[in-house]
């Protein structure tokens, strides 16, 4: 498919900036978030934008997002550059300056993007609306989604969430701070929906970037990131933020923050050394690597790949438990799974040991460098995320739009066999999982069972919901690994309204 020739703007006679976006394992509700940063884009550029181009492949599940600008002076384009590799990488994705990198590498990008199955191309902003629909419906978007003209990128928030490691605000100037390795550029305002703990919904409110500094410029208690100075109405949004318990100027935040992720990984001691990549490279399109084929299908089955847990992640270094940790200065290479969905290989040192585990110090290359900083930036500041499984399709919908009040992204299962699969794709990604009882093939006993033995979910709140409330199937949950078990006849508003109680229970406990 193309985009309507008459709204194509004239790339012969106007030189434009190209920005290339490209991410991975676009399916599900990440295609979704994908299609709303697409039609945020007249929103983020505004009049610099000439025109967009969409191409996706489907055995891969790529999509890749040409942007082309007007030309425009230095700083401004360099802001560009750096609001889209912020917005992108909150979507799972890696923006590149395409236009600055070599002519090579510039032709095989584009024989690669050609060599897409799906089309959208010389979108004007105008067009782009209803000229990308059809490409994300045809890549698997539901036909029933809801989709905006006029789309506002929303800084999404979790006060008790992962983004809070290192996070401060001073109620005085009004200005709160995020830690993170990628900034939107100064200047910028940004709707935010924060949520609170003790409110119902998530609090709206603005945003301008009044600060950012980069990983060059972080120092102990002066952590790579921006600052937002938040607009004086509501009232309420600077109320929660200054009660958060917590809540201080950030006087002893380390310079590379780490945050609390939780997920399996690999850790290979010695490994041969590797040709670091070089800097600026654009990820191109392609099938997954076998490697990756395993990680994902053996989630709950292949220990080699699971017998470490990674705790915490920066972008400095990451914790590690082991039962046997080597050596202080072993050379390592940590490999894992971002929430990108792209597959990290880290190579890295043991900085330190302790009982249990290990901390390792990152070495790592450009385009390492560059999947890791996309991949902080979403832990850094996402809202919660929950995972409904159930057969009964109305059931998932219902409770999905409950969860969705309260501040979460929801994805869905119809089954126990379908959860599993959507859990070793969401590593590091996933809060909450709801989950039926009575479902055929594997039923709600036995899906939380596989899931805590792999053990790679243990930070993971689990609420079973059932028709049949029953002590002794409600000691079988528990058993099994359930945080609590609710009854279905309570409605999908309270249902919701308790399994968030139990993710903050479990977090506070934590």
């Amino acid at each position: 498919m193309t985009g309507n020739p008459c709204a194509r703007y004239d790339s012969a006679r106007v030189t434009h900036v190209e920005l290339a976006c490209v991410f991975g394992r676009a399916t599900g509700e990440r295609l979704i978030g994908i299609e709303r940063l697409v039609l945020a884009l007249p929103h983020l550029f505004r009049d610099q934008l000439a025109g967009v181009d969409l191409a996706y492949r489907t055995a891969a599940h790529f999509l890749v997002v040409l942007v082309r600008l007007v030309p425009v002076e230095v700083q401004a384009q360099a802001a560009a550059r750096d609001r889209l590799a912020f917005w992108a990488a909150r979507a799972g994705g890696r923006a590149s300056e395409l236009s600055a990198v070599e002519v090579g590498e510039r032709v095989a990008f584009r024989a690669n993007v050609d060599a897409c199955e799906i089309h959208a191309r010389g979108l004007a902003p105008g067009a782009l609306f209803e000229g990308s629909a059809r490409l994300f419906t045809d890549a698997g978007a539901p036909a029933d989604r809801k989709r905006s003209v006029v789309e506002i990128p929303r800084l999404s928030m979790d006060a008790t969430g992962p983004g809070w490691e290192g996070a401060s605000y001073d109620a005085t100037a009004r200005r709160l701070f995020v830690a993170a390795p990628l900034s939107p550029p100064a200047g910028d305002v940004i709707a935010l929906s924060v949520r609170v703990p003790g409110e119902g919904h998530p609090v709206a409110g603005t945003g301008k970037v009044v600060l950012v500094r980069s990983i060059d410029e972080a120092a102990p208690g002066q952590p790579a990131g921006y600052a937002l100075e938040i607009a004086p109405a509501p009232a309420r949004l600077h109320e929660a933020l200054a009660s958060r318990e917590g809540a201080r100027p950030g006087g002893g935040v380390r310079a590379a923050p780490r945050f609390h992720v939780g997920g399996k990984v690999r850790v290979v001691e010695n490994p041969d050394a590797r040709a670091p990549a070089r800097a600026g490279a654009i990820p191109l399109p392609g099938p997954p690597s076998a490697a990756a084929d395993r990680a994902t299908l053996s989630y709950a089955t292949d220990q080699e790949l699971h017998e470490d847990f990674i705790e915490n992640l920066s972008h400095g270094g990451a914790f590690v438990r082991r039962a046997q940790p080597p050596p202080v200065g072993t050379p390592v290479s940590l490999k894992l799974q971002l929430p990108s969905g792209l597959d990290l290989e880290a190579a890295a040192v043991v900085a330190f040991v302790k009982p249990g585990g290990m901390g390792l110090k990152f070495q790592l290359d450009a385009e390492s460098k560059e999947l890791l900083a996309g991949a902080i930036a979403q832990i850094s500041a996402r809202p919660r995320r929950a995972l409904v499984v159930d057969d009964d399709a109305l059931m998932v919908r219902m409770l999905s739009d409950a969860l969705v009040e309260r501040g979460f992204e929801v994805l869905g299962a119809r089954d126990g066999p379908d959860g599993l699969r959507v859990l070793s794709e969401e590593l590091l990604a996933l809060d909450l999982l709801v989950t039926d009882v009575m479902m055929p093939g594997m039923d709600g006993v036995a899906f939380v069972k596989t899931i805590r033995r792999a053990g790679g979910e243990t930070d993971l709140a689990i609420v079973a919901v059932t028709g049949r409330l029953q002590p002794e199937l409600q000691s079988r949950l528990e058993a099994a690994g359930a945080d609590a078990v609710v009854d279905k006849g309570l409605g999908p508003i309270l249902v919701a309204k308790a399994a968030d109680e139990v993710l903050e229970r479990r977090r506070k406990d934590r």
